[in-house]
């Protein structure tokens, strides 16, 4: 029986064999003291809920949006549930929901006026095709698994849809995308499983129609509200420049508080001209050499299983980003029956129900 790697475990494996070791040989996982609200769990739920309804109806609806958001919600409080929180730990996941639901109602009225999507094919499509050697063969031993958030046609091509919530972003975040890894293995996957006719029908047709994708488009959204302007003293609103808004946002704000925008002219047009930092959209292009360059470093990193490695590589980074620190510094088999558990699955990241690729 062929074994199954994905980019989560690759990455784990290159960045520290033993890490990997420990990870997906081992099965290791730290034990949490206090389980996490999984909001990106519940923001993917609006979204696939959100282009699922537009692709069967041709309209946007955020009561689509918002109840599956809100199913999720539930399943998260069951799981949360043992996990023995305090109730400023409730009200704070609350909040957290909140926002969620307001990030919502704003993400839909913005992808009504701004989406380029001519049409949705699917979404959260998981699929696995052999890893190919370095001579171009179908590995005996190995397939890699992949999963997207979505699969659309922009100008008359396929596209893989990556939707993304951030906290915040920068010139940097935003520079790496052009090299995102995860994105360019997913695409080297579903291209191969066109290629292969591992597709399901519905899709390996829209592949037929439109050609492989092309690229990856971006859809990113930042879980932050634009900030209504605040009322000075003296009736006026705030003309500071740093103020973390949109113009719509801005103007809206002097409207209702029957302002003449002409007073804040040199505001609204630093807002203007900013644009809106609120969302991010970029379509990537993966040419033929990026995407063989692509499999074959999935290949090489196959040859971290194969081999066996289970060397340790020290970095700074490990003492602020790797669970595995205190066994990595002395392996103690009270500490591991103390503070890790095993998992029952290899890739976790895939439990939940997807659309499979054949």
């Amino acid at each position: 029986m062929k074994q199954v790697v994905t980019y989560s475990e690759l990455r784990s494996r290159r960045r520290c064999a033993y890490r990997g070791h420990l990870e997906y040989d081992e099965l290791l996982t730290p034990r949490r003291r206090k389980a996490g609200f999984r909001e990106g769990t519940i923001a993917d739920a609006g979204m696939n809920a959100l282009y699922l309804h537009l692709r069967d109806t041709g309209g946007y609806d955020i009561d689509a949006m918002v109840n599956a958001m809100a199913a999720e919600k539930k399943r998260e409080d069951e799981r949360l549930r043992t996990a023995g929180l305090f109730d400023e730990e409730w009200q704070e996941i609350e909040d957290r929901w909140l926002l969620l639901l307001s990030l919502a109602v704003e993400y839909v009225a913005y992808a009504r006026a701004n989406d380029p999507f001519e049409r949705i094919i699917t979404c959260q499509l998981a699929g696995q095709v052999p890893v190919l050697t370095g001579e171009g063969r179908a590995s005996t031993r190995y397939d890699f698994r992949f999963k997207l958030d979505g699969l659309v046609v922009i100008g008359g091509q396929l596209w893989l849809l990556e939707n993304k919530w951030w906290k915040n972003w920068d010139r940097n975040n935003l520079k790496a995308l052009q090299m995102d890894e995860q994105s360019g293995m997913y695409l080297w996957g579903f291209r191969e499983a066109a290629q292969r006719h591992r597709l399901p029908r519905t899709i390996q047709g829209a592949v037929d129609t439109y050609g492989l994708p092309v690229g990856v488009y971006y859809n990113i959204v930042r879980k932050k509200l634009p900030v209504v302007p605040a009322l000075n003293k003296d009736g006026t609103t705030t003309k500071r420049k740093d103020i973390d808004t949109t113009y719509d946002v801005f103007l809206s704000a002097l409207e209702d508080r029957d302002q003449d925008p002409a007073d804040y002219a040199e505001i609204l047009d630093i807002l203007r001209e900013k644009g809106n930092t609120f969302y991010y959209r970029e379509a990537i292009y993966r040419n033929e050499t990026e995407l063989a360059d692509i499999g074959r470093r999935i290949y090489f990193a196959t040859r971290y299983v194969a081999d066996g490695f289970t060397f340790k590589s020290p970095a700074k980074e490990c003492t602020w980003d790797c669970p595995f620190w205190s066994l990595c510094l002395e392996w103690s088999d009270e500490l591991l029956e103390q503070h890790f558990d095993r998992k029952e699955r290899k890739h976790e990241e895939y439990d939940e129900e997807l659309e499979e690729a054949a």
